[in-house]
């Protein structure tokens, strides 16, 4: 448990450290890959977690989505080694009243939108479209919406995401993170020492592609994760 306790310890010190560097270089599309990736390196040491991480080569020159899925805060540690250039992340606007933490992810230049309101559900989505096309940034996105508990499988993927890609006419980008199951478990929140393996696929072009296709785009993303991570536990 201490492991636990030290890895998020570390990320609430990172933040606070972080809050003067934010101010001088406000909102910079490189913020968020620059201070996850120095948050993950310390991170591995603390947590004894390590990220094994394959076809780099497939990381954009440009703007991307990139379709992660989502098992606990510690998602965090993969995505900074990844160290994917001028990434940000989407969040609910609630997120920028959080005490440090929820101050630096604005300052940094992430993405807030407000997803509790269905009927502005498109509009929200122009925020990342925005964010890509005049900041020239990439977006990761979680598109299982909520953390998979059972840390075994994948949620069904939300749509919105995908539609954002389509939109803003730029690749998407999928990547599979290997279950945490065996070096942390949740519900006795215990960690140990172990690898934990990331592959990024080739990109999924979305060009000629429109809003009615969105669907269909994630079901492809979902399926070609879902046998990257398949075969993780074999």
């Amino acid at each position: 448990m201490w492991r636990l306790y030290l890895t998020n310890a570390w990320l609430m010190l990172m933040t606070i450290l972080a809050l003067p560097f934010l101010l001088v270089r406000f909102r910079h599309g490189d913020n968020t890959s620059l201070l996850m990736y120095i948050y993950a390196v310390f991170a591995q040491r603390l947590s004894g977690i390590r990220i094994a991480v394959s076809g780099r080569e497939n990381i954009q020159p440009g703007p991307a989505v990139y379709v992660m899925n989502h098992q606990s805060s510690l998602d965090g540690i993969p995505l900074g080694i990844l160290r994917i250039p001028r990434v940000v992340i989407i969040g609910k606007k609630e997120v920028a009243y959080i005490p440090f933490i929820g101050w630096a992810f604005w300052l940094a230049g992430n993405v807030l939108i407000n997803r509790a309101d269905g009927r502005k559900a498109k509009g929200q989505l122009d925020a990342g479209i925005h964010a890509m096309q005049k900041r020239k940034v990439s977006i990761a996105i979680f598109p299982e919406g909520s953390r998979n508990r059972d840390q075994v499988g994948f949620l069904s993927f939300k749509k919105g995401g995908f539609l954002m890609a389509i939109d803003a006419q730029v690749p998407v980008v999928p990547v599979v993170i290997e279950s945490f199951s065996h070096v942390y478990d949740k519900r006795a929140r215990k960690m140990k020492t172990g690898t934990i393996r990331v592959q990024i696929l080739p990109a999924i072009s979305t060009a000629g592609l429109h809003a009615r296709d969105s669907q269909a785009l994630a079901q492809k993303t979902q399926v070609l994760m879902e046998r990257t991570f398949s075969q993780f536990v074999i």
